[in-house]
């Protein structure tokens, strides 16, 4: 629903979610090379910012739903995120970026 109205998402999901192209999500992040990986803060804790990890990966388009025309319009991304002190913590989400709509003109 929020796909057909054009609205982006990001979706917390297990290490065990099916990903286009990979059975699982943790596999797909574990190929990305460790350049692929960096530190970004994803805002202000109680005592200090909260820096995690992150890596993103673009999936690969979905003819009958991220084409328009020859062309993909829409992108799907897998990311991780892990804690810094305990990489073996990992949290996976699936996201949709919207087509970019031109500002409205009156």
């Amino acid at each position: 629903m929020l796909k057909q109205s054009g609205v982006g998402y990001v979706l917390a999901v297990p290490k065990s979610q099916f990903t286009v192209g990979c059975p699982h999500i943790d596999h797909l992040v574990a190929q990305a090379p460790a350049e692929a990986w960096q530190q970004l803060s994803c805002g202000d804790g109680a005592k200090e910012p909260r820096i995690y990890h992150w890596a993103a990966v673009r999936l690969p388009a979905v003819e009958e739903f991220d084409y328009q025309g020859d062309v993909p319009f829409q992108m799907r991304w897998a990311l991780a995120r892990r804690s810094r002190s305990r990489p073996d913590e990992t949290a996976y989400y699936l996201a949709y970026s919207a087509p970019c709509r031109s500002p409205s003109r009156t």
